[in-house]
């Protein structure tokens, strides 16, 4: 059954880099410009097949991500420039005497070459000068990526991110329209040494807003109770069997006794809570839908800062294959939690290929902005050093967190 889960998340890994991919794919071909491959997953291919006008749609054999390779993207400075060193044919003189006219006794070869000469000219004339590796629509040589303006490059290098983006606007409002907001259902009430309650909440009760804030996915209970001080009073608005009403709370030194004796002392409002969520109607899902995506995607990069700042540890930290163990089992504790997992995916993905890492969309997109301003581009040899270098650190980066995220 667990296998299962590992394989649905595997699929849902694959879904998200298809639309990435397809973010670059689309823009590209608005843009006229030429695709060689559509990749989905690296390695050995699985399925691969080729188009009539040459692309080549590949699914691979490691799930770790996905490319849209375009025609000429690979190419070099000096693939582009003339050779210099290429022999140029000597052109054999024809025999004459000291009179400037042909010798007669090599009349019979100079008549024989000048036939074999005319010959060639005339199968070189037949033959098309240049033949193109690829055609555009227009059936005129295809352009390589290189020689397009910097700026259709560079909407081509965000095509990939603005479908993220929208993809997980559209995840967020399934998932807001489907599951609702989550909020704390009350599980146990704890009591002093006189077994008095440290408040008037029951089993069962289910907060749904704070000092009259409802909670909503734009606003969590966490975020609402965060700046309450030991001794302030607050209103919960709670849902008690259907029956809305109002409680005082207020927070206060708790201490818990445990099964063995030991007690615990905390500052809070002295209850359990589990997750319940509130039904949200389709109004409040497209309201909320774009803001909580954004929402998304600014503590995505504040964990990203977080990391690099050394706030956060890089235990905390997992690739892809501790990804795909964490969805699958969030997942086999509620369904729900797919349908919250997907936007979160989607955002993480958008923000992460924005990064200007070597070898990921941000990193391409501050070369074409460096060759716009430039007027000529970094060399393509050294970006490919630089793209190459990248790659390799970041999936030994993702290797290390994985092999962390089972050994610690």
């Amino acid at each position: 059954m667990y296998l299962g889960f590992i394989l649905l998340s595997i699929i849902i890994l694959l879904v998200m880099v298809l639309i990435h991919e397809l973010g670059h794919y689309t823009a590209a071909k608005i843009l006229g410009f030429t695709v060689e491959e559509f990749s989905v997953g690296f390695g050995p291919k699985i399925v691969s097949r080729v188009r009539r006008n040459g692309e080549r749609f590949s699914l691979r054999l490691l799930p770790l991500g996905g490319y849209c390779a375009f025609y000429g993207e690979e190419s070099t400075d000096d693939e582009q420039k003339p050779k210099k060193d290429e022999a140029v044919p000597e052109v054999a003189e024809k025999p004459q005497n000291a009179d400037g006219k042909v010798e007669s006794d090599d009349l019979l070869s100079y008549v024989m070459r000048s036939k074999i000469e005319e010959n060639e000219a005339a199968t070189v004339a037949q033959k098309p000068t240049t033949v193109p590796a690829r055609l555009d629509k227009d059936g005129n040589a295809a352009k390589t990526f290189f020689e397009h303006k910097p700026w259709k490059r560079i909407i081509v290098l965000l095509g990939g991110v603005v479908f993220n983006f929208l993809s997980a606007t559209i995840f967020a409002l399934i998932y807001i329209w489907a599951v609702g907001c989550p909020a704390p259902q009350i599980s146990d009430v704890y009591a002093d040494a006189q077994g008095n309650p440290y408040n008037e909440l029951q089993k069962g009760d289910i907060v749904l807003a704070v000092n009259g804030h409802d909670i909503t996915v734009m606003t969590n209970f966490n975020e609402l109770v965060q700046n309450v001080k030991e001794g302030d009073t607050v209103k919960f608005k709670i849902d008690r069997n259907g029956k809305i009403m109002t409680v005082d709370v207020q927070r206060k030194k708790i201490k818990v006794e445990d099964k063995d004796g030991k007690v615990t002392e905390y500052v809070g409002f002295g209850y359990t809570s589990q997750t319940e969520f509130i039904n949200a109607n389709a109004a409040q899902a497209f309201t909320y839908c774009v803001p909580y995506t954004f929402k998304l995607s600014w503590s995505i990069l504040g964990s990203f800062g977080q990391l690099i700042t050394g706030q956060v540890p890089i235990t905390q930290v997992t690739g892809p294959i501790g990804s795909v163990k964490l969805m699958a089992d969030v997942t086999r504790a509620d369904w729900r939690n797919i349908l919250i997992l997907l936007p979160l995916l989607a955002s993480n993905l958008a923000m992460f290929n924005l990064l200007p890492f070597p070898a990921l969309d941000g990193a391409q997109i501050v070369f074409t902005i460096i060759e716009w301003i430039r007027k000529k581009p970094i060399k393509r040899k050294i970006q490919g050093i630089i793209n190459a270098v990248g790659l390799v650190t970041l999936l030994l980066f993702v290797l290390i967190v994985d092999i962390l995220s089972f050994a610690l």
